[in-house]
């Protein structure tokens, strides 16, 4: 693997290495004009299956330079290195987010919980509403800081609302069946992502899926989870009926749109809150009539 000693990026600084996924590495970098800090995906292509990969990047730039959204990593630019006319790396410009990755480290309270997943759901709307499918949001793609500040990363499996794929993308504790029979994808795909991500988080287990992590696909259709509230006591029934709701096999059954998953997570994150504030309220001071000395 390149050093920062040794990678180099014309017109910016390389800083350091921050990380690396399926055939790409992640830079810390600094345009040595502007002072701007950037982090830089890497994908360099070494044999033909890479292809695939670099496709991946090519498709997060062109769906990801036309989102602008707080909750979303902005993509910044992207730059193709050629050598003997092909191109065999690609440099992808991205906004440097701080923080570790919810599958790093799990909130330690169902109230966190609620505040992060509301705001996920509200920027897969803002994706939803542009005409996009996140299609892969999961505990690995959702990035918290230090000061709570909540960034979805990764579109590199994106795709327009009704895209039917040639092959299947996605991870399999978190894929939807119609990710995994290559069917129509839309905003109940993210729905249902986002339930497998949720259950993840309160329980530590993943749903099972169509596609296990042996990569074997099962047909069936009668997959049930445990319910997340008989796994973690403290889940609110609400909150477990809803994730329960986002991961029906069938698109049908589940919520119709993102719009809903939010104002179900809002009233549940307001009826919690009530209960703390009720909770932590002094007690009330009992009248009666006052006793006679005798």
């Amino acid at each position: 693997m390149s050093t920062a000693a040794t990678l180099a990026v014309p017109g910016f600084e390389v800083i350091q290495f921050l990380g690396s996924g399926a055939r790409s590495t992640i830079w810390q970098v600094r345009d040595r004009q502007k002072g701007e800090t950037f982090a830089l995906k890497r994908v360099v292509k070494r044999e033909p299956a890479d292809y695939r990969f670099m496709e991946q990047v090519e498709n997060e730039y062109e769906i990801g330079h036309q989102l602008d959204h707080e909750v979303i990593r902005h993509i910044c630019e992207i730059r193709r290195i050629k050598r003997w006319l092909s191109i065999r790396e690609i440099h992808l410009l991205m906004e440097l987010c701080d923080g570790q990755t919810v599958a790093m480290r799990r909130p330690g309270s169902i109230g966190e919980v609620l505040r992060i997943f509301l705001l996920v759901a509200q920027a897969a709307e803002y994706i939803n509403s542009k005409g996009f499918v996140h299609g892969d949001i999961k505990p690995n793609n959702i990035l918290v800081s230090q000061n709570g500040t909540v960034k979805i990363i990764d579109l590199g499996q994106s795709c327009r609302l009704g895209t039917i794929k040639q092959r299947i993308q996605g991870t399999p504790d978190f894929i939807s069946p119609e990710q995994v029979h290559c069917r129509p994808l839309d905003g109940r795909t993210d729905i249902f992502n986002l339930g497998a991500a949720m259950y993840w988080t309160l329980t530590g287990q993943p749903i099972p899926t169509v596609l296990p992590r042996e990569n074997s696909v099962t047909f069936k259709d009668d997959l049930v989870a445990v319910p997340a509230e008989k796994i973690n006591p403290k889940i609110p029934p609400p909150l477990s009926k809803l994730i329960h709701d986002c991961i029906e096999q069938a698109p049908s059954r589940r919520p119709p749109s993102m719009s809903e998953v939010i104002s179900r997570l809002k009233l549940i994150a307001h009826t919690l809150q009530r209960g703390k504030d009720t909770d932590s309220s002094p007690p009330k001071s009992k009248k009666g009539k006052r006793k006679t000395e005798t």
